[in-house]
């Protein structure tokens, strides 16, 4: 289950539990779900419980799902991004609908396309069999909270945007940190954890994120907020002044470098205060 979270960040559903709950929702008549996007969600949640959450990108869903071509470029073919609000869409009508008794649900946050897990409320009296505390998965690290400043109101930065965050989201767990994405406002269980989260930071950080569109390209730029004093700590940016568009491999390039960044700087307080963050 590695790479796998619950929206508490404290438990999640086994393997079993997740496929089983899989297979019904992809059989319930309820679930508004095109065969494609049946597939779309099939293949994104076996990838994250078969600990390959790194394969979780807008290029092979596009490949593996979609049946584009080697050639398929995410931020010019917007397909993935499409496809994934309408999935998004379908699950949260599902479960705010028939699907409301379900002891295991399964989201797919805005900004990402990793899937997470988590027990219904009215589970957790039985959470000792559907739930396990996520020791080896669960980050013992601190909590980073990602905020895209992109906007919604250019489409190019928004995709290039999602591009950033999808990779984001597997390197700094592979630092072992605890990510969580600000949600949309209408999401508001996931948008109260959070505001929760920022009241009562404890060892929690801000990772604000902006893509901007240039004349001459598209600047991507980051800066990391300590939550519980409002402070800087540190910031970086990449521009790339060609016509192009940078591919996955290179936004992945710099989101790694973003993590280790982070990781060592973290890491570094850490050891100096000799506490854990």
């Amino acid at each position: 289950m590695d790479g796998i979270y619950s929206a508490n960040g404290q438990r999640q559903p086994s393997s079993d539990a997740v496929l089983t709950a899989l297979q019904s929702l992809l059989a319930s008549d309820s679930l508004r779900l095109s065969e494609r996007n049946r597939r779309f969600l099939s293949f994104v949640v076996k990838q994250a419980v078969e600990g390959q959450a790194e394969r979780i990108k807008a290029y092979s869903i596009g490949v593996d799902v979609f049946g584009r071509d080697d050639s398929f470029d995410p931020t010019l073919d917007p397909i993935v991004r499409i496809e994934a609000t309408r999935l998004r869409s379908a699950l949260t009508a599902y479960y705010d609908g028939p699907g409301r008794s379900e002891n295991i649900r399964i989201s797919i946050p805005r900004g990402s396309y990793i899937p997470v897990f988590s027990c219904s409320l009215q589970a957790q009296g039985n959470a000792d069999e559907l739930c396990r505390t996520g020791q080896s998965a669960a980050c013992d690290r601190a909590t980073i909270v990602i905020h895209d400043h992109s906007g919604e109101g250019d489409p190019e930065a928004g995709l290039k945007s999602e591009l950033f965050v999808d990779a984001l989201l597997v390197t700094l767990r592979q630092e072992r940190f605890r990510v969580r994405i600000l949600p949309a406002n209408d999401r508001s269980a996931a948008l109260s954890a959070i505001n929760a989260l920022f009241a009562n930071p404890g060892t929690a950080c801000s990772l604000d994120i902006t893509v901007r569109i240039l004349n001459d390209g598209q600047r991507y730029s980051w800066r990391l907020v300590d939550l519980a004093t409002s402070e800087v700590l540190t910031s970086n940016f990449q521009a790339w002044t060609t016509p192009t568009t940078p591919c996955p491999a290179i936004v992945g390039d710099f989101a790694a470098t973003t993590a280790r960044t982070i990781s060592d700087l973290l890491r570094a307080r850490e050891h100096s205060v000799g506490g854990r963050l």
